[in-house]
């Protein structure tokens, strides 16, 4: 925990590091999208089978402009009933009565939810200005969660950091596009190698729940692999209104265990609107 700790305070003084010059001029962006997303994950510390899902999404992030630093914040959340052969049918299933020593079938029909949240936070640096163009390179420190609930919870939670880099263009006066892309190079996740809780982390939950993430594993690109990808579209209707449209992508693979990895995959389709001071 310690060491984990001196990389968070390394981060932060890295990070305020581009608050510094205040003679700056600063123009910031808040942005609420809805969206539909679509896409699959497999649980295999559940089942080995593809989860299917298509669902409303909402996302709020706010994009802070100084100098040559942008700085962009952004929280996305998600719940869904997946679909997939466990979920569209019910299953009979042999069962043995250990009182009266007899065999009997039972019906099941699962009631599986998926939640997906992502707390993420960009810093990058204008590298290229060339009139209508900007080229921002830097990096991200991020917190996903996968939570998936059936009779046993099967939880994911990862902590990394990796490179970002954004690219803004704008077209005219009033239409501009962006592209940004970033993935992880480096982090750490508590997974559990199957699903429900056991003994020690159902203690440590009692006692003190930040102890839990004493039970995860360092990750690096060997054993997490994940990209995420923004195309959006704005138009401005104002000096401070803007309405907008975009497509995201993600993929993620978490092989923690290795022997039962997490898959994800997934396109969001959404709508935006911006506020600009």
């Amino acid at each position: 925990m310690k060491k984990i700790c001196t990389v968070l305070l390394l981060l932060m003084a890295f990070f305020g590091c581009a608050t510094i010059s205040a003679e700056q001029n600063t123009s910031i962006d808040l942005s609420f999208s809805i969206s539909w997303t679509f896409g699959c994950y497999k649980e295999t510390t559940f089942a080995n089978i593809s989860q299917d899902f298509l669902s409303p999404r909402f996302q709020f992030d706010t994009k802070i402009y100084s100098g040559n630093f942008m700085h962009k914040i952004t929280l996305d959340y998600f719940s869904c009933k997946p679909d997939s052969v466990m979920t569209s049918g019910s299953v009979v299933y042999k069962n043995f009565d250990p009182i009266s020593g007899e065999t009997y079938y039972e019906g099941f029909k699962s009631n599986l939810s998926f939640h997906r949240i992502r707390l993420q936070y960009d810093l990058a640096y204008r590298a290229v200005e060339n009139g209508k163009l900007d080229f921002y390179v830097g990096g991200n420190v991020a917190c996903n969660a996968f939570l998936q609930f059936e009779n046993y919870p099967s939880i994911t939670g990862l902590f990394s950091v990796g490179p970002t880099c954004a690219i803004n263009y704008q077209i005219n006066e009033r239409n501009s596009v962006s592209i940004m892309g970033s993935l992880p190079l480096l982090g750490y996740g508590v997974r559990p190698p199957y699903a429900g809780c056991d003994a020690q982390l159902m203690k440590y939950a009692e006692e003190d729940f930040l102890k839990i993430f004493t039970l995860g594993k360092f990750l690096s690109i060997h054993n997490y692999q994940s990209i995420f990808l923004d195309f959006s579209y704005k138009v401005k209707a104002n000096d401070w209104f803007s309405l907008g449209m975009g497509f995201d992508f993600e993929y993620s693979r978490i092989a923690e265990p290795e022997e039962r990895p997490f898959y994800y995959v997934n396109g969001n389709f959404k709508t935006f609107g911006t506020f600009s001071f």
